[in-house]
């Protein structure tokens, strides 16, 4: 009998710790600074996502951007929200537990085995803290993917009912999410239809939780297609913008590769064993959502690759569980050759971690999660007011960096920096795509062009010429310097370090007009001289288009980066990294605008004589390879130069 109590308890103890544990990872609580800081110029757009949901911004129109209207549930603090996403997160912890509890169960042995098993899930979709959404993302449809088709025997169970709910949710959280949900929900409706021959309610339940999320985000229905349409946009235009290289990225994605191939071979031995030739849904679905980590991770190769290798990570726990679908008696030898992959995954990830966060590995950050204050933090941080105060003196700190002047109206931030206008003295109006870097398809760029012509436009703007990636200073947001420089007047700096200038919208707009030069041709490394009979500055639009083999390059991975570099007046040469969609959609070639002082020089009556050593004799654009070639864009490439011509501010 006592043994029977003494062992009630350690049970009981164990739930609760399970609880404790997942609970801890999930909800908010635990401020981010316990943690090593992520990305510092990416972190400030999760306060716009936060106001964006409590002002009922519609998504894909008054607000495009690589996450959705749920997408403060990725990180972040922020008053009017913090309630809704404790609330949302203790919903999804549930869910979380319930059904990794189910998987866990499958794995063969002990449940103390289990239990170790949930433990290692809930750790690898919650480390390290700030960076960890997308692996949750893969948590959720991973979970789905293999109850589906290694646990659960009938067709739709109720656990993975409230797993699809769930996902719908995650799907407007970030836009990859909702590409991995409509994967492997067309996975499983697939199996649905053609192996058990029954009606696939996954999809309509899908479809309906879809949309019932995004109309409790506050969106009108009739802003979803502009929201998906948008939202696309985005997705295809990343690669080509946001890829970034490193040294060490060949041999860690290589490591990665090989993994992914390990895990997707021993998983697809098992739903053999189990599926037959029907085993090629699941398999197709796991090598599609890797293939999307993978990319994820490596066509910009920063701390994404921190995300790619937790995902990894935690595929390579949840495949544990698959060894419960060997036969009988067999299933302690089928989990032997999943060690291989998992030791492999933690290896790489322990590596990964030391390049990233020097001194604050895997292991100090995993066992960081143990301790009391971080499994208190969701009490701690919420209900002592520790998150406020933090959160008030993070706002005071930014105040002190950027000192604003005092202005009626709304204000934006061009390019990224969304924090800046954040006081309670300013109210954030910004354009459609936020980030000035992200308005990389001359789609995305002509929306903020457009939005300036609208009385939406903020009547303030902080503006600064801080180009992103070293990308030539012109091109992030490009085709709206016209209106910008005839829309708003030029007041000066918005403080005395001149980080921002200061525009105020003009009581009158102005004209401008771009007037046709010269159509002509370039190729690799072959310099391309602008019109020299020309009163005012020029405008160019390049013509870069990927042939087919670029195309499956840029699908499957990146294709090589592009550089355009221009020799000066001054005898002077300066190399940029140039992106094709952005080049394709127009940007101010000459003169080099390189600053806030040039910005402000340009739009003066005394331009030439302030900016003549900036201007451009030639130009070449280039590939960053060791020949300055590529197979990955098509040749000639046109180019089409113009005139710009606007009237000038008096700054006497």
């Amino acid at each position: 009998m006592r043994n029977i109590r003494w062992m009630t308890v350690v049970r009981g103890l164990a739930v609760a710790g399970l609880f404790l544990y997942v609970f801890s990872r999930f909800v908010p609580g635990t401020p981010v600074d316990d943690y090593p800081i992520v990305n510092p110029v990416d972190s400030v757009w999760t306060q716009a996502l936060h106001v964006a949901y409590s002002q009922h911004w519609q998504f894909g129109l008054d607000i495009v951007f690589t996450y959705g209207p749920w997408g403060f549930l990725a990180g972040g603090y922020y008053p009017p929200t913090y309630p809704v996403s404790v609330i949302a997160w203790v919903i999804l912890s549930m869910v979380f537990l319930y059904a990794g509890w189910r998987l866990a169960r499958h794995l063969p042995g002990h449940r103390l085995f289990s239990w170790l098993l949930l433990i290692g899930l809930a750790g690898a979709a919650s480390i390290p803290a700030g960076n960890d959404f997308d692996v949750r993302l893969v948590a959720w449809a991973v979970l789905l993917l293999f109850l589906h088709f290694f646990v659960e025997e009938s067709a739709f169970t109720p656990t993975q009912a409230i797993l699809v709910v769930s996902l719908g949710w995650l799907s407007l959280v970030k836009f990859t999410g909702l590409m991995e949900s409509v994967l492997t929900v067309a996975i499983i409706a697939a199996d649905n239809i053609f192996r058990q021959r029954r009606f696939p309610w996954i999809v309509p339940l899908w479809a309906a939780s879809l949309l019932c999320f995004w109309v409790m985000a506050g969106q009108h229905l009739g802003s979803f297609g502009p929201y998906l349409r948008n939202s696309w946009q985005l997705a295809i235009g990343y690669t080509e913008a946001m890829m970034w290289t490193e040294d060490t990225e060949i041999r860690n994605l290589s490591n990665y590769l090989l993994l992914a191939v390990l895990l997707c071979t021993l998983t697809g031995g098992v739903a053999w064993m189990r599926l037959r030739f029907w085993g090629a849904l699941p398999l197709a679905g796991l090598g599609g959502i890797l293939l999307i980590v993978f990319k994820q991770g490596y066509v910009r190769y920063d701390l994404h690759e921190v995300g790619a290798v937790m995902s990894l990570l935690f595929v390579s726990l949840a495949c544990l569980a698959l060894a419960g679908s060997a036969e009988r008696g067999k299933a302690g030898l089928a989990l032997f050759p999943f060690l291989f992959p998992l030791a492999g995954a933690v290896l790489l990830a322990s590596s990964v971690f030391s390049y990233w966060f020097p001194g604050d590995g895997l292991w100090t950050q995993w066992a960081g999660t143990f301790k009391p204050g971080h499994l208190m933090g969701p009490v701690i941080g919420g209900f002592t007011g520790r998150l406020r105060n933090d959160y008030e003196k993070d706002l005071a700190a930014v105040r002190e960096a950027h000192p604003m002047p005092v202005m009626k109206g709304g204000v934006d931030v061009y390019p990224h920096y969304q924090t800046v206008p954040f006081p309670p003295e300013s109210r954030y109006q910004p354009r459609p795509v936020i980030q000035s870097y992200s308005a990389y398809t001359p789609e995305l760029a002509r929306l903020n062009a457009a939005h300036l012509e609208t009385d939406r436009a903020a009547a303030n703007l902080l503006f600064a010429i801080q180009p992103f990636d070293d990308r030539f200073p012109a091109l992030d947001d490009g085709p709206s310097w016209p209106e910008l420089l005839t829309r708003y007047d030029i007041l000066g700096t918005s403080d005395a370090s001149g980080k921002y200038l200061l525009l105020s919208r003009s009581v009158a707009p102005r004209e401008y007009h771009l007037t046709p030069l010269q159509e002509t041709s370039a190729r690799w490394g072959e310099p391309v001289t602008p019109p020299s009979v020309t009163n005012g500055p020029i405008w160019i639009e390049i013509e870069i288009k990927k042939t087919l083999i670029g195309t499956v390059v840029a699908t499957l991975y990146k294709p090589p980066m592009l550089m355009l570099t221009v020799s000066l007046r001054n005898h002077g040469q300066q190399a940029f990294y140039l992106i094709p969609a952005m080049a394709r959609g127009g940007f101010l070639l000459s003169p080099v605008v390189g600053d806030n002082r040039a910005f402000a020089a340009f739009a003066s009556a005394d331009w030439q004589r302030s900016l003549a050593s900036w201007e451009v004799m030639s130009m070449t654009v280039s590939a960053k390879t060791r020949s300055g070639s590529t197979i990955c864009y098509q040749l000639p490439m046109a180019v089409r130069f113009y005139r710009l011509d606007f009237p000038r501010q008096d700054f006497k």
